[in-house]
């Protein structure tokens, strides 16, 4: 896809606004067996999103038709692994945004065979998670920040978490108020609300880095 721009009169979307567009497009679709991989905003040159905003979002639903099952010698107990399905992916791009159409699109479904969070498990609101990530970092969010948000089912945790990624944002890059490693990633479970700290028998790859992330963002 191509570089997304901001336009006039872009403000942002908020999550909940988005994934009540998205669940009604997936619902009779996906019924009972409805699963998300995952949320993420895309990244929009010119925007600086705060307060669980973004002018554009995708989200990849999971229609979990048959859940594989394994068994986990260290637990004793069987253990729910992928599933296999079908996938589709929901986009939203607000109306002012340029390169590429705006408005809600739903692409055509594909097979699925992995692994996916029944979208019941999502309980925590994406601005609650913000509020937490700020809070476990002591931080108090300024004018020229920007944030990216995704959420992602961590299989091996068993949790739907959301990554809160606080960086400088386009405004304090023109205004030259950034500094070297000026930026933060926080996790928190979705439907607990807890932060999600790595696991200290496992290096996180480079400070818990969001999939995919643009480093130029």
């Amino acid at each position: 896809m191509k570089p997304l721009h901001t336009g006039k009169d872009v403000k942002g979307v908020t999550f909940e606004e988005f994934w009540e567009k998205a669940r009604g497009e997936t619902a009779k679709w996906g019924k009972a067996n409805l699963r998300v991989r995952r949320v993420t905003s895309l990244p929009v040159v010119g925007f600086d999103g705060r307060n669980g905003r973004s002018p554009a979002w995708e989200a990849q639903f999971v229609r979990c038709d048959r859940v594989k099952h394994a068994f986990d010698e260290e637990e004793g107990a069987p253990v729910k692994r992928a599933c296999k399905g079908r996938t589709m992916t929901v986009r939203f791009i607000e109306a002012g945004v340029t390169g590429t159409e705006t408005g809600l699109k739903v692409s055509k479904e594909t097979p699925f065979n992995g692994h996916a969070v029944p979208i019941e498990r999502i309980k925590i609101s994406l601005q609650r998670a913000e509020d937490t990530a700020n809070s476990y970092r002591r931080y108090n969010p300024v004018e020229t920040d920007t944030y990216a948000y995704e959420l992602k089912y961590d299989q091996h945790r068993d949790k739907p978490v959301w990554a809160i990624k606080r960086t400088c944002g386009y405004r304090g890059k023109a205004e030259g108020r950034c500094t070297p490693g000026d930026y933060w990633i926080v996790k928190v479970d979705a439907e607990s609300g807890e932060i999600v700290k790595p696991d200290k028998k496992i290096k996180p790859p480079r400070a818990d880095k969001l999939e995919d992330e643009d480093e130029e963002q």
